[in-house]
């Protein structure tokens, strides 16, 4: 029953790819479903985006070597607005990167083999997103905070029709940010309103919610930053049959009108 669940998923990020060009959250796979009854037992199905997030592992550069400082910025304006120690974003980049080297406030390998479970620094991307409880400042607290927030799996650009209050405020962070301008509480809410109504569908539209917007689009690297689709869907299918319960927690990549599983556990 689970399986069948996330198999209607598949079908309908499918049929979603042939309606438009841009992915919001009032489409086919987005909008909330009730769990569907089927005689003795129920499957219930949801399909988040994991454009909506931040990309931990689109924090280093392709050479593994160092950080890509853009999205570094924006990653540490997350976690001050979510409440997590900044340094938190260091010990995320020693992870990552290929070298022994430890950042302020970050870690390496010595320091993880001097816990009382040793263990070493991956110094490579992170496979799954449960990974990050390893790094040094993630607690569980900070985990369950930082979670709803970033991803292991998507295209490293956040889509701006899907993505929560908190991500787009963090998105105006960096090092030309000046230009344009910052993303403010008010901001966010202004672009989540907006878009209800009028989705995005070219990155530029942002502009269209105030001039401020339309500074940062034009002067900064925000826009390189950004999308309106999404490519990756994080679906959770929950098969219940007479009170035995198997979830389905698997990530799927589209590619035109194909969905392909990247990621399958059962629990």
């Amino acid at each position: 029953m689970a399986e069948g669940g996330a198999a209607a998923a598949k079908i309908a990020l499918r049929q979603d790819a042939k309606d438009n060009q841009y992915d919001t959250l009032d489409e086919i796979w987005s909008r909330p479903v009730p769990p569907i009854e089927l005689g003795e037992g129920v499957v219930a199905v949801t399909v988040e985006d994991e454009e909506r997030k931040l990309n931990l592992n689109k924090l280093i550069l392709a050479n593994g070597n160092a950080p890509d400082e853009q999205r570094l910025a924006v990653f540490r304006k997350l976690l001050s607005i979510i409440g997590i120690e900044q340094s938190v974003a260091d010990a995320v980049v020693d992870w990552l990167d290929n070298d022994d080297s430890a950042r302020v406030g970050g870690a390496e390998t010595s320091y993880y083999m001097s816990l009382p479970y040793p263990y070493r620094a991956k110094n490579d991307l992170f496979d799954t997103l449960d990974e990050l409880r390893l790094v040094r400042g993630i607690t569980k607290e900070a985990f369950e905070k930082i979670k709803p927030f970033v991803t292991v799996h998507s295209s490293g650009m956040v889509n701006i029709n899907t993505a929560p209050k908190e991500i787009l405020m963090a998105l105006s962070a960096g090092q030309d940010a000046s230009d344009g301008g910052e993303i403010s509480s008010a901001t966010a809410d202004q672009i989540i309103e907006y878009r209800k109504e009028t989705p995005f569908q070219k990155t530029k539209d942002i502009g269209s919610v105030n001039p401020m917007l339309r500074d940062l689009y034009d002067k900064t690297r925000f826009r390189d930053l950004i999308d309106i689709k999404s490519t990756v869907f994080h679906v959770r299918s929950m098969g219940d049959f007479g009170g035995t319960v198997r979830t389905v927690d698997a990530v799927g990549v589209r590619a035109g009108n194909d969905i392909q599983w990247r990621y399958w556990r059962l629990e």
